[in-house]
């Protein structure tokens, strides 16, 4: 059973990592904010606390964020395992998730934050099936997997970015070198191509489990 969440930066390619992370390993893939909508829109007791703080702008507590994790978590059928994308986020979270026993956490780790902000400028993404693109991959504006028009994220500007930048550095990179600090860090650099990227998590994670079944 592999426990393990993805961390990085706006821009590093945490959803389509995880989407291929999970697809080799045969993970359930959990991403956050699609939970959370998931509670929402099924009007559950939990879905509607959440929703009175999200309608009246405030951020959704990590204790209820960790709540929607453990929700996912429980229906693990058919799976080897699970993937979180983009949680923890900050070290509250990460200790309330002790209980998960995450095993290792991917770092996406990109030095230059210019690589973040040329690529969040230039994305794109089907509103259908959540393909994730850019100007450069795809001239067309046309999704290659259902034909939907490509659409520019409402939030995919400078201003936005700079400020998920600076949240990241003052709250998520604690989170990774607490990881670390654990032995539980598998450090990616994110700056190169899809495929190169998704061969350097392969190849770790691969080598941190056998390690770990030799202890």
């Amino acid at each position: 059973m592999k426990k393990m969440v993805v961390l990085g930066p706006p821009g590093s390619g945490k959803g389509t990592s995880t989407r291929k992370i999970a697809q080799f390993f045969n993970l359930k893939r959990i991403t956050v904010g699609d939970a959370i909508k998931e509670e929402i829109f099924k009007k559950t007791k939990l879905g509607q606390i959440m929703f009175n703080f999200t309608k009246d702008g405030h951020f959704i507590p990590d204790e209820m964020v960790v709540k929607v994790l453990q929700k996912q978590i429980k229906n693990l059928k058919g799976f080897d395992g699970f993937i979180i994308d983009t949680a923890p986020i900050n070290l509250e979270q990460k200790e309330i998730m002790k209980n998960l026993n995450i095993d290792c956490a991917i770092l996406l780790n990109i030095k230059n934050f210019d690589v973040v902000r040329e690529r969040i400028l230039k994305r794109l993404m089907c509103p259908k099936c959540k393909l994730v693109t850019s100007k450069t991959e795809n001239k067309t504006g046309i999704c290659p997997n259902c034909g939907s028009n490509l659409e520019k994220r409402y939030d995919d500007n400078l201003k936005v970015v700079n400020k998920r930048i600076n949240q990241y550095l003052e709250k998520t990179l604690p989170v990774a070198k607490a990881f670390k600090k654990e032995g539980k860090l598998l450090t990616i650099n994110a700056e190169e191509n899809r495929e190169k990227v998704f061969s350097q998590i392969k190849a770790k994670i691969n080598k941190f489990f056998a390690e770990k079944s030799l202890n």
